[in-house]
């Protein structure tokens, strides 16, 4: 799986998947000589999946080359390195579980045969691939990562993305659990610049960062403002969102309470306790869909009634892997209340 909008941002034209590039002849604020210095290394840590926020997880000391307050972030000024050269970074430790990514930026251009262009079945044109060279090594949790990616020449300290850089994204994130600790060394023998000088020895790492702990993020719908029900269509479910994919089975019925209650009132202490489903939300891995058994077909819910949600002690685990869970907030900090409308015809 590659970012989803890692070849949107590039400063030149880039082919998009892998976003391979030309090589620019315009060399301004780059470093020609001498080895290829590691500016920045970044992880993205954007929830939306824009490809925007990337977090500096490592600054090269005292070196005026690398980035500062970078204005070109399209969501406005991002504040990269400290403006004081001697300031470091503190360690990332909130990397998106999903879809995340690393850039690791030079001071120069290296050698374009890092990277192979591949063919674009059924097109002209070629993307770029670290498949075959794979120039750093990436593990989390003990765990080599598989990866590919793609090299951009284009950038420089004052551009988004910063450049020139390597862009790394494992092939599979789901393996890989919330919260683990990683990092990122650098094959020295195989970053090199085009007059073949090696990355050195003291900037190969390991550097580290952390993936975002597993969490509880939002419902669909929110809770209730004022005691006041929210409207919802009966044919759309409950969704408990986290930050990661996680496992529908792991939350129980016995974890959850759905009551019907007197129309439009959420203050109803009574009402008819009713038997939940829970699924996996239609193509949304990051999410738990309830209902009640017993709703019409193609429905969530029976329509034009009022129901309170509550959760119990209730916890879930990261799908495909073990021993990662997230608790969704206990009934007295979380209780929903909507009403259903009508049926669509």
């Amino acid at each position: 799986m590659i970012g989803r909008t890692q070849g949107r941002l590039a400063a030149t034209a880039c082919v998009l998947i892998f976003g391979a590039c030309s090589d620019p002849e315009e060399r301004s604020d780059l470093r020609p000589s001498g080895a290829p210095e590691v500016l920045t290394v970044l992880v993205s840590n954007d929830a939306a999946g824009d490809g925007i926020l990337e977090g500096a997880t490592f600054c090269k000391l005292n070196d005026d080359k690398r980035p500062g307050l970078v204005p070109a972030n399209p969501d406005g000024p991002a504040q990269v390195c400290p403006n004081t050269l001697s300031m470091g970074v503190d360690e990332v430790t909130d990397a998106v579980p999903i879809g995340w990514y690393l850039r690791v930026q030079f001071d120069e251009l290296l050698n374009p045969d890092i990277e192979e262009l591949l063919p674009i079945p059924d097109s002209d044109l070629r993307q770029g691939s670290l498949a075959k060279s794979q120039p750093v090594v990436v593990s989390c949790a003990g765990a080599n990562v598989p990866y590919d990616g793609y090299y951009n020449p284009s950038g420089n300290s004052l551009t988004w993305p910063l450049g020139p850089s390597l862009f790394i994204q494992p092939l599979d994130d789901s393996t890989i659990p919330a919260g683990a600790d990683c990092n990122l060394m650098i094959k020295a023998d195989v970053a090199v610049d085009k007059d073949g000088e090696h990355v050195p020895a003291a900037q190969v790492g390991p550097y580290t960062f952390k993936i975002a702990p597993m969490a509880f993020v939002a419902t669909e719908p929110a809770p209730p403002r004022d005691a006041k029900p929210s409207a919802v269509a009966p044919e759309d479910p409950v969704l408990v969102s986290f930050n990661t994919r996680v496992d529908p089975a792991s939350l129980t019925a016995a974890e959850v309470e759905i009551r019907q209650v007197a129309k439009d009132n959420c203050t109803d202490t009574a009402g008819t306790v009713l038997t939940p489903t829970i699924d996996g939300a239609d193509k949304d891995p990051t999410s738990i869909a309830f209902g009640i058994d017993g709703a019409p077909a193609m429905a969530s819910f029976q329509p034009e009634t009022t129901y309170v949600v509550k959760f119990l002690s209730a916890s879930v685990s990261q799908a495909m892997v073990n021993g990662v869970s997230a608790a969704v907030p206990a009934a007295d900090k979380l209780t929903l209340c909507f009403t259903t409308g009508k049926l669509s015809p």
